[in-house]
């Protein structure tokens, strides 16, 4: 979802042990109360290997969908049947399974509406909405189901064994609300739909049924599957979804049907439907009575769509992805839409990992910003620059998390923070200057002078509004660059981290997993990095206490005195400047803090140093950059 408002190492000529420890010390001087010590992750097992990757009997469950449903303009909602197969391919017996009927945020006195009263960006309140239930089956039998707020548990009539299967069959139907949450919604003849149709809940080994209310803030954790949807609306709507249109004769004008295969080969935009045809019954290929719109969609997470009468349709292709848009006339900056969301989607299908789907969609509409498999909602107001930066977001999620499918109701780090950290190249490549990273700390500063700076592993639900942003997004991108630039260097991070993208894709990776990963491909020992700005709050202040110059015959002899303040603790980049103005690099590994926060430095240096500045990149988010210099004035 889109973020909310609110030099070369140089050779040291000698180095002395830490001024407070002796060599003899034990590496872990300070025992549990290490900030190296070994960080407390669950126990490898038979289904998540210590490497990291899944183990040799990792399984998950498998969810195929087939869903009928109806958008009704007049009343306003939207009524579905739905056959799920749900396969077992768990050890464990189930007695009962979990559903989420998402809708229920906008029932009176839900959860969601309690906590986001109505007018809030996530409110669920002021709306007499939520799902009503027709008639739920269970391999044909009637059962009845157990809701509570947005969680629908359905207690089987016989036990479903290991690697079985059930088919359970829901018709539903709810009155869509004009503001979903900013996830979903109306404006007009125009309708957003997603949280829309009863989902299987995430059976997995780590929780069992994770069973966390949808409450608005917290995004979502959802099985692989197929899906066959079949959509009717009036005849005179164009209908934008996931996957792939499986009955264009049936919809489309044989005008239309030509503009897509010419988009099918072209890399500039060609418009399917034209300025002067959107709305107009020529872009129908009839106007009265209602039209079903069939999609298909393979291995992926979930199902969205948007439908209105007067979209213009643009779409071009390039590395076998077709890219669409569909916007309204005034949505002016929009006509580069179906552009950017291929430039985005070639950017991440290089640098990270392929775009495993045949086409991606962009609709502006309504909702801000936020993503479903292979279709994204952005607004339709705003400058190209501000359009580009949502829907490279948005498309972003593409890969986090629609194929790494993390669990976003409790960390919303491994969906907006990995997002927003892989956002950095295509802002920054396409706008010059955008200078992401210093965006991302400036953020991170302002929020922790506000007190706002909470932990990165705490669930999105329980981060304070206003703190969401930089918790979720900025945060994590600042922290993933630090480990990449200052930490790891490029060429090590991007291996571990390409490398945690293929082990978990299409599978569902948790915390530990990408921190086993990113130590099993790297080599490097990273508990100090993960405990220190994942689990906590703590701040980084390096400082410069003091330095000594001494001229001998060999040089000039230097003893640095270096001070981690803060409780966090970082390698240092110093950048010492001689008389001649000249510079020298010096790059010192965080060990160096092994022993306690205060290290004293040993050189012999060529020329006399009249000044040193730590982290002259200004790379790190130092809370205090007042103390990072020395110079011989002594000012």
């Amino acid at each position: 979802m889109r973020r909310p408002f609110f030099g070369s190492i140089a050779v040291l000529a000698a180095a002395t042990v830490p001024a407070i420890a002796s060599a003899q010390m034990p590496r872990f001087a300070a025992g549990e109360a290490s900030i190296f010590r070994p960080l407390d992750l669950p126990t490898p097992n038979a289904y998540r290997a210590a490497s990291g990757a899944p183990g040799p009997l990792y399984w998950q469950q498998r969810v195929n969908y087939r869903i009928e449903a109806t958008l009704d303009t007049v009343t306003k909602s939207v009524s579905g049947r739905e056959t799920v197969d749900y396969v077992n391919n768990s050890p464990d017996t189930l007695h009962f399974v979990w559903m989420q009927v998402d809708q229920n945020i906008y029932r009176p006195h839900s959860l969601g509406s309690e906590l986001f009263p109505s007018g809030a960006r996530f409110a669920g309140g002021g709306f007499a909405g939520g799902d009503s239930l027709a008639a739920v089956t269970v391999n044909g039998t009637p059962v009845t189901p157990f809701v509570n707020d947005t969680r629908m548990r359905l207690d089987l009539p016989h036990p479903l064994a290991p690697h079985d299967s059930l088919a359970i069959g829901v018709t539903w139907s709810f009155p869509v609300p004009e503001h979903g949450s900013d996830r979903m919604g109306r404006d007009g003849s125009l309708y957003e739909i997603a949280q829309w149709y009863p989902r299987m809940a995430v059976y997995d080994d780590v929780s069992g049924w994770n069973t966390d209310p949808y409450l608005g803030q917290g995004e979502f954790y959802l099985e692989y599957g197929d899906f066959d949807v079949s959509l009717t609306v009036p005849a005179g709507y164009i209908v934008a979804a996931t996957g792939t249109l499986e009955n264009p004769s049936e919809v489309l004008t044989a005008t239309e049907r030509a503009r897509l295969a010419t988009a099918a080969h072209s890399t500039k935009a060609v418009a399917i439907i034209g300025t002067r045809e959107a709305g107009m019954p020529i872009a129908r290929p009839r106007t009265s009575g209602t039209m079903t719109w069939h999609f298909d969609a393979t291995n992926t997470r979930d199902f969205s769509w948007a439908a209105a009468p007067n979209f213009r349709w643009d779409a071009l292709t390039e590395g076998g992805t077709t890219c669409h848009a569909f916007y309204r006339n005034q949505d002016t900056a929009w006509t580069a839409a179906a552009e950017m969301t291929c430039y985005s989607i070639h950017d991440y299908s290089t640098r990270w990992f392929p775009y495993p789907y045949g086409q991606a969609t962009s609709v502006a509409g309504p909702v801000g910003g936020m993503e479903y498999p292979m279709i994204v909602f952005v607004s339709g107001q705003g400058d190209a620059r501000g359009l580009f930066g949502t829907i490279t977001h948005e498309i972003g999620h593409e890969w986090f998390p629609m194929t790494v499918g993390s669990n976003e109701r409790h960390y919303a780090w491994m969906d907006e923070g990995f997002n927003t950290f892989m956002n950095t190249w295509t802002i920054d490549d396409r706008f010059p200057g955008s200078d992401q990273p210093s965006f991302y700390q400036r953020m991170y500063d302002f929020y922790t002078r506000l007190g706002g700076n909470q932990p990165m592993m705490t669930w999105p639900d329980k981060i304070l509004p206003q703190g969401l942003g930089v918790v979720a997004y900025e945060k994590p991108a600042m922290v993933l660059l630090m480990l990449r630039n200052d930490v790891l260097g490029p060429k090590l991070f991007d291996s571990a981290f390409r490398t945690y993208i293929r082990r978990w894709a299409f599978k569902h990776p948790q915390p530990a997993d990408f921190f086993r990963t990113m130590e099993d491909v790297s080599g490097e020992h990273l508990e100090w990095f993960f405990r220190e700005w994942f689990y906590t709050d703590d701040t980084l202040d390096q400082s410069i206490d003091s330095v000594r110059v001494d001229s001998t015959a060999s040089g000039f002899r230097t003893a640095i005195t270096l001070r981690t303040k803060a409780p966090t603790v970082m390698p240092v980049d110093l950048e010492v400047t001689f008389a001649d103005s000249t510079t020298q690099e010096i790059h010192l590994p965080v060990d160096i803090w092994f022993y306690g926060p205060t290290y004293i430095e040993s050189m012999t240096l060529p020329k006399r140093p009249v000044a040193m500045l730590i982290d002259p990149k200004m790379d790190l988010p130092d809370q205090d950059r007042s103390n990072n210099g020395w110079n011989a004035g002594g000012s």
